[in-house]
């Protein structure tokens, strides 16, 4: 069967790095017979995000670029709908990123050449860092790029990978077919819903790779470069309600206990870390710790004693306002 790409792009109040963000894709390379669709989901922007869209369709190069709108509030929203609106079109190979990354002209084409093995069924690669001119902080710890979209898991080709990754939906691609087999993104999930599939697949037996050729730049916005971001980030991540409870680990409170143990270590650790002479980023990552476990902590007791108001304090914790949390 010939590839049909689509590529999704979900977006959100962010029209300018938009906009960057097609110029980059406007040259892609495809395989000979392959056709693609660019897919921008406008996840109910109120800013010039159609406008942009439109303004690039006028004189688009290669394929065609679609745009839609997605009202419900959550890229998990905006994801299912893009699925849906690109197997509709009879789409069999389906590429994701975000609305503030920037492509290398054969992006398309190796992420075709990936799935020549008819048994992958989810690829993910690199998304290195683009720092302005000014550079990293120095309280920036280089286990911090996540943060930032930042994905370098090394230069060696994972086929099946650890049991704990999962594809970045900064550069991601996934067969059709494999949203049959294991359902979309989950819609109950306001954070990390690249995460919580990527682990649904690798639960499922799905045939995963890590591709580390496979790279896209993410630019660092200065506006993010705050610890005040960077700690509300930490905190966002950790957000787990109590039926994320494991079998055969302790917990008190619905927590588990070597978490209570991690927090009063790092605690500790972080108070003495000046006169231990910790350099500025190995402390803030500590710090970044604390703050991720407390919001572990937090999660798990709201959803167990308050749990019709958890999903709005989720959902609270987990929405950027003018793009920073």
């Amino acid at each position: 069967m010939p590839l049909h790409i689509a590529v999704i792009i979900c977006t959100w109040n962010r029209a300018a790095s938009l906009g960057v963000t097609l110029k980059s894709l406007r040259e892609q390379q495809l395989p000979a017979g392959t056709d693609v669709e660019f897919i921008v989901m406008d996840n109910n922007s109120s800013d010039a995000t159609r406008q942009t869209v439109e303004a690039a369709q006028a004189s688009w190069p290669v394929g065609r670029l679609h745009y839609l709108f997605e009202g419900r509030q959550g890229k998990q929203f905006a994801l299912n709908s893009g699925i849906a609106f690109a197997r509709s079109l009879g789409c069999n190979l389906l590429l994701f990123s975000d609305d503030d990354i920037l492509f290398p002209v054969h992006w398309c084409r190796q992420s075709a050449e990936f799935f020549a093995d008819p048994t992958v069924m989810l690829v993910g690669g690199k998304t290195l860092l683009d720092w302005p001119p000014t550079g990293a902080p120095v309280w920036f710890h280089r286990n911090m790029s996540a943060i930032l979209a930042g994905v370098d898991l090394g230069d060696t080709r994972l086929d099946h990978p650890d049991a704990t990754y999962a594809p970045a939906g900064s550069n991601m691609a996934a067969r059709a077919e494999l949203f049959d087999l294991v359902g979309g993104f989950s819609e109950t999930h306001f954070r990390h819903m690249d995460y919580e599939f990527g682990q649904r697949c690798m639960r499922r037996g799905v045939h995963v790779v890590y591709e580390p050729n496979w790279v896209v730049k993410a630019p660092v916005d200065p506006h993010l470069l705050t610890k005040r971001y960077f700690r509300r980030w930490s905190l966002k991540a950790g957000i787990s309600p109590w039926q994320d409870m494991q079998a055969g680990i302790r917990h008190f409170a619905w927590v588990p206990v070597w978490l209570y143990r991690q927090l009063v270590q790092d605690m500790l650790a972080w108070l003495i870390a000046p006169a231990r002479g910790e350099s500025p980023a190995t402390r803030f990552l500590r710090e970044l710790r604390i703050w991720r476990a407390w919001g572990t902590i937090a999660s798990r007791w709201m959803s167990k004693l308050r749990p019709a108001a958890y999903p709005a304090w989720v959902q609270a914790r987990s929405q950027k306002r003018q793009n920073v949390y």
